[in-house]
């Protein structure tokens, strides 16, 4: 089974999707998916969401749960839907690897022989 095909399994299509969007979601989320591939799926949960979609004012959000680490979310007020769904998956990429910097660097460091 493919990476995208674990964690399409864990998205949960909030208002304003439909299932006929998932094919274009599994594209537009690779970044997000190859981001998350270093987490067992059952651990993730992924909520897309599109308020007013097609109109003026469309409001698009990413939200990632991974247990024991802090939810991020990331959002795009972009009036095309790939391109907003997009634009909101490079924010919580940008946010994830942020956190995992940030717990990268709080690590013990091994003494060196």
């Amino acid at each position: 089974m493919s990476t995208s095909s674990l964690y399409m399994d864990r998205v949960r299509l909030e208002d304003g999707y439909h299932a006929d969007d998932l094919p274009f979601i599994e594209h537009a989320l690779t970044q997000l998916f190859t981001q998350l591939e270093r987490f067992d799926p059952s651990m993730v949960h992924i909520g897309l969401r599109v308020k007013d979609r097609g109109q003026p004012g469309m409001h698009t959000s990413v939200e990632v749960c991974i247990s024991g680490l802090p939810t991020v979310i990331g959002v795009s007020d972009l009036t095309d839907t790939k391109a907003a769904l997009k634009d909101a998956e490079t924010k919580v990429v940008s946010q994830l690897r942020e956190a995992a910097d940030r717990h990268h660097d709080r690590r013990p460091r091994q003494p060196r022989h």
